[in-house]
């Protein structure tokens, strides 16, 4: 019974409902000594509470996203887990990497992969949702954008299959013609179980390789994707929204544009010097940056888009987007996204066909 299923959800509440009544109809009927009655009515309390604090839980967790699945909560999300930076396994690294993976169907039209990180030395899940158009015979020679969407921490990729229905929103904004058709790759930002910042940290975990190289190679090469830098861009959400601008920051070969919704703190310095505002005052990438803030989330004030804004300078441009309410969780990511989505469509390629090497890519 999965952790965010309906079924375990109303599972938990018809155990707490029972737990009440039974302690209704048995309290009266307690026989035997008095501490043993005591003891038996203390019970009844304690496993009443319990039964409800573990359906307000589930009911928080289903509302915010926090953790995907029990392999989430334990810490065991991703089919890299294990040491950081430990070998892929046993089997001795072919001399060149070989980006074929087999996606399968995973759920609302995404598709899920186990993906080996060849030159990061992890490797973690992706999911990867295609538009409609991509499997339709007219557009059977058309290379598509690609958009790198983060999640954040605590997260998956998964969650944002349960925060918000993240296939339908980009669908609603291709079928208005706000957005170009384009394939969201959901990557985990733990490879390793850790946060790094969505850096390379020697020791840790080396994401900034995962997300810039193995990712974006095996979905170059399982998929039809327009080529770096200008078919491609990151967003993401929180922590996520501090890794998307970092990283479009960072790699302007990899990245046309970055949209950071409801970022971390950009000029955090515990996760290394290379912060965004660290970035943004110190080089000089051509790129473009979305930054998308609720004047009500105490936890990404809009303050954090005015640092960004002001430690750019030419070519990079800023562009800032404040809504009015919604605090730090899933229904305010949800409709900051549309227009994410349609900001990102503009900075990146539309779909075309374009002659490139041949690739394992369907």
């Amino acid at each position: 019974m999965g952790l965010t299923s309906r079924t375990f959800a109303v599972t938990l509440l018809v155990v707490a409902v029972a737990a009440v009544a039974g302690a209704v109809l048995l309290w009266p009927r307690v026989r035997g000594p008095r501490p043993l009655r005591v003891a038996a009515r203390v019970g009844m309390i304690v496993l009443c509470q319990v039964t409800a604090i573990f359906v307000v839980m589930v009911t928080v967790n289903n509302e915010n996203g926090f953790y995907a699945s029990w392999d989430d909560l334990l810490g065991n999300a991703n089919s890299g887990g294990g040491k950081p930076l430990a070998g892929p396994g046993p089997t001795p690294t072919p001399t060149k990497p070989d980006y074929r993976v087999k996606f399968a169907s995973y759920s609302q039209g995404f598709e899920k992969a186990s993906v080996r990180g060849w030159k990061s030395g992890t490797k973690g899940d992706v999911i990867v949702w295609t538009p409609p158009q991509y499997k339709k015979a007219e557009y059977a020679h058309t290379r598509f954008p690609v958009i790198e969407v983060l999640h954040g921490i605590p997260g998956t990729p998964h969650s944002f299959l349960r925060g918000m229905r993240l296939g339908r929103i980009m669908q609603n904004e291709i079928t208005a013609g706000r957005a170009e058709p384009a394939i969201l790759v959901l990557p985990t930002i733990t490879p390793d179980r850790v946060n790094t910042g969505c850096a390379d940290v020697p020791g840790k975990s080396h994401v900034s390789t995962w997300l810039t190289d193995d990712v974006v190679q095996t979905i170059a090469h399982n998929f039809r994707t327009l080529p770096a830098p200008r078919g491609w861009a990151v967003m993401g959400i929180s922590t996520g929204g501090y890794c998307a601008a970092r990283l479009a920051l960072e790699h302007p070969d990899r990245f046309a544009a970055g949209a950071a919704m409801a970022p971390d703190n950009p000029d955090e310095a515990a996760r290394g010097a290379r912060s965004p505002v660290w970035l943004a005052r110190n080089t000089n990438p051509d790129v473009q940056i979305l930054v998308e803030s609720s004047k009500q989330d105490p936890e990404s004030p809009p303050k954090f888009a005015d640092w960004i804004t002001s430690a750019c300078h030419p070519p990079t441009v800023v562009t800032t987007l404040r809504i009015d309410n919604g605090g730090h969780n899933w229904k305010t990511w949800a409709g900051m996204f549309p227009a994410a989505f349609t900001w990102v469509s503009g900075r990146i390629e539309a779909p075309r066909a374009v002659p490139l090497a041949p690739s394992a890519a369907p």
